[in-house]
């Protein structure tokens, strides 16, 4: 049948739907995440029977056109409801700002991760402590929004790295049960002098969501950050490191996220206030609305419909006259 299968998001049934593909039991859009550097061979057999590839960067789409692809369309960034991400007056934040242990008068940095290790908190972490070996004398507060324990011992980090005591992690058992509400963390964003998101991306929420707050962003020079950044810095990788998978990846320069936060710290401290941008905040509305993203989707959708709908009109119909000669064939075998 006419069938529409829309992947999203991670690459785990890549072994099923070009099964599925080939046998023409459904159409396959398939939206993937890209966050490395050359394709791995595995993955781009999986893709290419997808009757089109949606990226959600432009950094993707790139990369996967420079890896030979032809299926590839236009990326469709992911969306946020604009009406909720908006900025905030900290003077109606004070509660929040107290539980997070900032205050108007400390540099306050947050960073939100759903990995450790794939988000290089470790390397972010770093940065910060070289910061603070440039200025001692800073205030620097850090809400740490990810599990203080998975991959590692974030704990033990902060304790070697010297951070003991600026740092607040959520409630594990809330952030395990998913606890925390988007009207919670818009609040949580709007009390951040700077998001920290130097890492690699294959899209970056944080960062769209931090710039619908108007609030600046250090993000990575590799990756989708600079698509999506217009309020901010960025910072160079400082290698390149590939796994065993074959799987490449930019790592992130703690040195150049010190030298981002110095100076995000001394726009801070020229201003006397948080620093803020309407422009940012305009860029979040006129890019990342729901009410766009769903039209970009929906006119892929319809593409996608018409396209099957040719398709299905190209195959003929097994007629009755057909199967009487396929009987005498077999009959004259």
């Amino acid at each position: 049948g006419c069938n529409l299968l829309l992947q999203v998001g991670d690459a785990w049934p890549l072994g099923l739907l070009p099964d599925l593909a080939a046998r023409d039991e459904v159409l396959w859009v398939q939206w993937i995440p890209v966050d490395w550097v050359g394709m791995p061979k595995n993955i781009l057999n999986r893709i290419k029977p997808a009757h089109k590839l949606i990226p959600f960067s432009r950094y993707g789409e790139r990369a996967l056109k420079a890896a030979g692809l032809t299926n590839v369309g236009a990326a469709i960034w992911l969306g946020l409801d604009t009406k909720m991400w908006k900025p905030m007056p900290r003077s109606e934040l004070t509660t929040e700002m107290d539980s997070l242990g900032f205050s108007e008068s400390s540099f306050n940095v947050l960073i939100v991760a759903a990995n450790q290790e794939r988000k290089r908190v470790r390397l972010q972490l770093e940065a910060l402590s070289t910061f603070l070996k440039l200025n001692p004398l800073v205030d620097l507060r850090l809400y740490l929004h990810t599990r203080a324990v998975g991959e590692r011992d974030l704990r033990a980090d902060i304790d070697e790295l010297g951070l003991s005591g600026r740092e607040v992690f959520p409630d594990p058992y809330v952030m395990d049960q998913g606890g925390f509400t988007e009207e919670e963390m818009v609040k949580v964003f709007n009390c951040a002098d700077v998001v920290l998101n130097a890492c690699m991306e294959g899209f970056g929420l944080a960062q769209t969501q931090a710039q619908a707050c108007g609030v600046p962003v250090i993000t990575f020079s590799e990756g989708a950050g600079p698509e999506l950044v217009t309020f901010g810095w960025e910072a160079p990788p400082m290698a390149i490191e590939t796994s065993a998978h074959q799987m490449a990846q930019p790592v992130p320069n703690p040195v150049a996220i010190a030298m981002c936060l110095n100076e995000a710290w001394k726009m801070r401290e020229e201003k006397g206030s948080p620093l803020r941008s309407q422009r940012a905040v305009e860029f979040a509305h006129d890019n990342f609305d729901w009410d766009l993203i769903a039209k970009q989707w929906f006119e892929v959708i319809d593409g996608c419909m018409d396209d099957r709908e040719k398709y299905c009109m190209q195959i003929p119909e097994v007629g009755n006259d057909l199967r009487e000669v396929s009987k005498e064939v077999v009959a004259l075998g």
